[in-house]
């Protein structure tokens, strides 16, 4: 598996911060630099407000870290990706998967 981790990615995490007038600011601020196995899986199609929208999903493999929560995001080589889900077999095994959705047109 560890052949496989060819891509460098920056794993971030959302930070709100005030912006004075009683809302937020969002950032993504960077958590790590890692390595990465990127493996396309599905592709679905939707309207949505009379918009076409794509969804694909991706499998990411990594090695295990203890920081990766559902919902934060990573980027790699120009494309951005939600983690939806962690698949973790357990602290005997040195990798873990995500599934992730590719967010098309979105920046950090």
């Amino acid at each position: 598996m560890l052949s496989h981790l060819t891509h460098r990615a920056t794993l971030r995490a959302r930070t709100l911060t005030p912006d004075g007038g009683g809302g937020f600011a969002e950032s993504w601020d960077a958590l790590a630099e890692i390595w990465i196995a990127l493996t396309p899986l599905s592709t679905s199609d939707a309207v949505v407000a009379d918009r076409l929208q794509s969804r694909i999903r991706h499998r990411i493999a990594l090695r295990r870290r203890g920081d990766l929560a559902a919902g934060q995001r990573i980027e790699t080589e120009g494309r951005l990706f939600r983690i939806h889900a962690i698949r973790d077999s357990g602290p005997r095994d040195a990798f873990i998967e995500l599934d992730c959705e590719e967010l098309a047109g979105e920046q950090t």
